[in-house]
C-alpha cells in the first residue's frame, strides 16, 4: 500500500482559517467542560449547538487538536465542508501523526467529492495505524467509490481479517460486492453481518433491496418488515415496502407505507413518485399530479417520473403541461443515447490511439466530447489525442475541463503537466505535477516530469531530489539515469526527457 506524506495531502487543501488559531488566553478546565458539553449535544443530534460549544472551547484552548478535530467532524455534519477542512487541517498542524484526525479529513474530502485526495488521506491514516480495522474499512469504501475495485476489496477483506466479528466490516464488503454485480457473494456477506448485528434495521433494508434486485420479493418484504419492527420511523424501509406493495397491486397498503415514509422523510423523491403512482392508479389524478410534481423536482433526471406526470396531466386535460414533460423525457432520453454513443466513440478512439492512428482518434474523440460534454473521461481521452497530435493549447483546455468535472485526478494532472512542459511553461507544469504527486506520491513518471519542470525554472536541487525519488521507485530505468547525468552537467548540451 502506498503511504502518502501528510504534509503533501494537507498542502493541497484550503488554507487554514486564521481565526481558528487566534491567540487567546488558555483555559484548560473551561475548554474541557465545553468539549464534554459539545460531545453530549452531538450524541443528542444537536450538532449546531455542539459546534457553537466547540468554538467557545477553542477560545479557551486555541491549541487543542482534539477540539479542532471534534469541530471538524461537527462542521461536516452540518454541511460546512470548507470549515470542516480548515478545522481538521488545524488539528493536523498540531498533531500531524494522528491517524484518527487524518481519517476525519479524508471523510470531509470525500464529502466534497474529492475522491482521489480523500483516498490519499485515508491511505496515510491507515499507514499510521495499520491495525485499525475502521481505517482499513473506510479506505476500502473510498477506493470502491473511486472505482478501484481490486484494491477496495483487498482493504475490506483486511478489515475483516483484523476484526471478523465486526458487522460493519461485512456490510461494507457486501456493498462493494453488490456494486461489482457479485450478488451471491454480497448476500453471503450481508447474512454474516446480520448474524453479528441482528437488530440492525438498515442492514435489513439493504439486504431487502439486494434481494429485490435478485427477484426475491418475498424475502425482501420479510426484511423490510423486520426493519420496521426494529425501527418504526425508518423512512427508507417504509418507502421500500410501499414500492414493493405497489408492484404487487396492494394499493391501500402501499399508500399507508408511502405516507409514513414521507412523514419521516418529506424529501424522499422515491416516496413521492410511488405515492403519485398509487393515487393515479386509484383515479385520484389531482392528488397524483401534486405528488409527481414534487417527485420531479426531487428526481429531475428520472424519466419514468416525468412520463407518469405527463400521463396524469393528460388525464386532467392539461395537455400543454403534459407536452412539456414529454419533451423533457425526450431530451433526457437523447442525452442518454448521446452518452451511449460517446462511450462507443471513446472505445473506438482509444483503440485508434493504441494503433497510432492519431488523426482518426482525434476526430472520433471530438465527437464524443460533443455528445457528452459533461463527462470527464471524454475530455481526458480527447486531451490525450490532442497532446499526441502536438495541439498543446487544445489539449490543455481539455485537461482543464476534465479537472473542473473531476478535481485532483492524478492522471489528468500528469498529462496537463506534460502539455505545459511541451508549451515551455515549466512553472505552470510544476504546479500541476505537484498536485498529481500529492494524489499519488509513488508515480515515478510524474516525479520525473516534475524534475524537468523544476529544472526549467532553475531549481536544480529540487529537480535532483525528484529524479532520485523516481529512480528509487523504478530502479534501473535508463531515462532517469540519463536525466540525472544531464542534470549534473547543468543541462549543457542535453535536455531532460519526460
Amino acid at each position: 500500500m502506498h503511504i502518502i506524506n501528510v504534509s503533501l495531502v494537507v498542502a493541497c487543501v484550503l488554507s487554514l482559517n486564521s481565526s481558528l488559531l487566534s491567540q487567546v488566553p488558555t483555559g484548560g478546565e473551561t475548554a474541557k467542560l465545553l468539549k464534554q458539553k459539545a460531545l453530549a449535544l452531538m450524541d443528542q443530534g444537536r450538532v449546531t449547538e455542539a459546534t457553537a460549544a466547540l468554538r467557545e472551547a477553542l477560545r479557551s484552548a486555541p491549541h487543542d487538536p482534539e477540539i479542532f478535530n471534534d469541530l471538524g467532524v461537527a462542521l461536516r455534519k452540518v454541511g460546512d465542508l470548507t470549515g470542516s477542512l480548515d478545522a481538521l487541517q488545524a488539528a493536523l498542524r498540531l498533531r500531524p501523526s494522528d491517524a484518527r484526525i487524518q481519517s476525519n479529513m479524508a471523510m470531509t474530502l470525500y464529502a466534497m467529492g474529492r475522491l482521489n485526495l480523500a483516498a490519499a488521506a485515508m491511505k496515510h491514516a491507515s499507514g499510521l495505524a495499520p491495525a485499525d480495522f475502521v481505517l482499513r474499512r473506510n479506505l476500502g469504501s473510498l477506493l470502491s467509490d473511486a472505482g478501484e475495485g481490486d484494491r477496495a476489496e483487498k482493504e475490506l477483506r483486511e478489515a475483516i481479517r483484523l476484526a471478523p466479528e465486526d458487522a460493519e466490516n461485512h456490510r461494507s464488503l457486501g456493498r462493494h460486492l453488490a456494486k461489482q454485480k457479485r450478488r451471491s457473494e454480497a448476500l453471503a456477506e450481508y447474512a454474516l453481518a446480520l448474524q453479528l448485528a441482528p437488530h440492525g434495521a438498515n442492514l435489513h433494508l439493504e439486504l431487502g433491496r439486494l434481494q429485490m434486485d435478485a427477484g426475491d420479493s418475498a424475502s425482501a418484504a420479510q426484511h423490510y418488515r423486520t426493519c420496521l419492527e426494529l425501527d418504526a420511523r425508518n423512512a427508507g424501509c417504509h418507502q421500500a415496502l410501499g414500492s414493493l406493495l405497489l408492484a404487487a397491486g396492494d394499493l391501500a397498503a402501499a399508500q399507508t407505507e408511502l405516507r409514513l415514509a414521507l412523514q419521516f422523510d418529506p424529501d424522499s423523491g422515491e416516496a413521492h413518485r410511488d405515492l403519485g403512482s398509487v393515487l393515479r392508479k386509484q383515479g385520484h389524478f389531482e392528488q397524483a399530479a401534486r405528488q409527481l410534481e414534487i417527485a420531479v423536482r426531487l428526481l429531475p433526471d428520472d424519466s419514468s417520473t416525468r412520463y407518469l406526470l405527463a400521463q396524469t396531466f393528460e388525464k386532467l386535460g392539461r395537455s400543454f403541461e403534459a407536452e412539456a414533460q414529454l419533451q423533457a423525457v425526450q431530451k433526457e432520453n437523447q442525452r442518454r443515447r448521446d452518452a451511449s454513443l460517446a462511450t462507443s466513440d471513446i472505445i473506438l478512439g482509444t483503440e485508434l490511439l493504441k494503433r497510432g492512428e492519431f488523426a482518426s482518434a482525434e476526430a472520433k474523440l471530438r465527437e464524443a466530447v460533443i455528445l457528452s460534454p459533461n463527462d470527464p473521461l471524454t475530455h481526458y481521452n480527447y486531451g490525450l489525442a490532442l497532446l499526441l497530435r502536438e495541439k498543446l493549447d487544445d489539449a490543455i483546455e481539455q485537461f482543464r475541463s476534465t479537472l473542473r468535472l473531476q478535481p485532483d485526478d492524478p492522471d489528468t494532472l500528469y498529462y496537463l503537466g506534460r502539455a505545459l512542459l511541451k508549451k515551455h511553461a515549466p512553472a505552470e507544469a510544476a504546479l500541476a505535477l505537484q498536485q498529481a504527486i500529492r494524489a499519488n506520491q509513488n508515480d515515478a513518471h510524474a516525479q520525473n516530469a516534475l524534475a524537468a519542470a523544476l529544472a526549467g525554472i532553475g531549481n536544480w536541487t529540487a529537480a535532483r531530489a525528484r529524479l532520485q525519488r523516481a529512480r528509487a521507485i523504478e530502479p534501473g530505468n535508463t531515462l532517469y539515469e540519463q536525466n540525472l547525468l544531464c542534470l549534473e552537467q547543468e543541462m549543457r548540451n542535453c535536455e531532460l526527457g519526460y
